[in-house]
């Protein structure tokens, strides 16, 4: 397989876990209390992808997954046609985002609150224009492939991704976002695909076992990721018996 256009994306911010409610009833320095959708309450560090819940932000909370997939496509396609980036920044419109995947300014706006929230992104104005920095990526182990020219399939926005702005109303669009997220941000470049059983994705992403399920099956029916099996890639001794997420239109490197 020929390996297509990747755009840098951040990652490290997915990896900040829940927490229990420590026993004396404190909330450590860093931590927020919050309630998770059908799993109880729990203390999170402050960011992470754990904190994007349906139940408290509906489809702004997908509308901010796809917005991090636009920017970090926006500033990689910046990047190739104004030579090497100089920093982890890149300027986008609303009409640029909304270009590459086509949500309401509203949902725009709440999506980029959220990324601001989880603190995948930051924000400044340089006279007229919104400058997002991309948290991370200059940093190795912070950052993460996205398949650019993959889910763009020669368009000139996600267009792999269409389903996920049509059932943007669904709870399930933003599972199924959630878990491509963390399966993108724990592939082994070296393999191409992800280690990652269902405790793991629960944990980071508070998902339920038959909410990652359909998750996954959702993701493999768009092409999005396929499961590797023991045949193509026999395990190790000691490797565990997780799932292997294949990451389609990436390459091993």
């Amino acid at each position: 397989m020929s390996a297509g256009a990747f755009a840098l994306m951040p990652s490290a911010w997915v990896r900040r876990p829940r927490f229990t409610e420590p026993t004396d009833g404190t909330v450590p320095p860093g931590f927020v209390p919050v309630d998770l959708d059908g799993l109880g309450e729990g203390l999170l560090a402050k960011g992470g992808l754990i904190m994007l819940q349906w139940r408290q932000h509906k489809g702004a909370a997908t509308a901010a997954l796809l917005l991090l997939f636009a920017l970090a496509v926006i500033a990689n396609q910046a990047q190739r046609h104004h030579g090497l980036r100089q920093n982890n920044q890149v300027a986008a419109t609303y009409e640029q985002l909304q270009a590459m995947v086509p949500l309401s300014r509203k949902l725009i706006a709440d999506g980029l609150q959220l990324l601001l929230m989880v603190e995948a992104i930051g924000f400044t104005r340089d006279g007229r224009r919104n400058l997002y920095t991309l948290n991370g990526i200059e940093h190795n182990g912070s950052w993460c492939m996205l398949p650019q020219s993959h889910l763009l399939q020669r368009q000139q926005h996600l267009a792999r991704l269409q389903v996920f702005i049509d059932q943007i109303r669904r709870r399930e669009s933003l599972h199924a976002l959630k878990v491509y997220m963390l399966i993108l941000a724990f592939r082994d470049r070296h393999t191409n695909f992800a280690a990652i059983g269902y405790d793991k994705i629960g944990h980071y992403a508070g998902l339920r076992r038959e909410e990652i399920s359909t998750a996954t099956a959702m993701l493999a029916s768009l092409q999005l990721v396929r499961q590797v099996s023991d045949e193509e890639h026999p395990r190790r001794r000691g490797d565990p018996h997780h799932n292997r997420y294949f990451v389609c239109g990436l390459v091993a490197r």
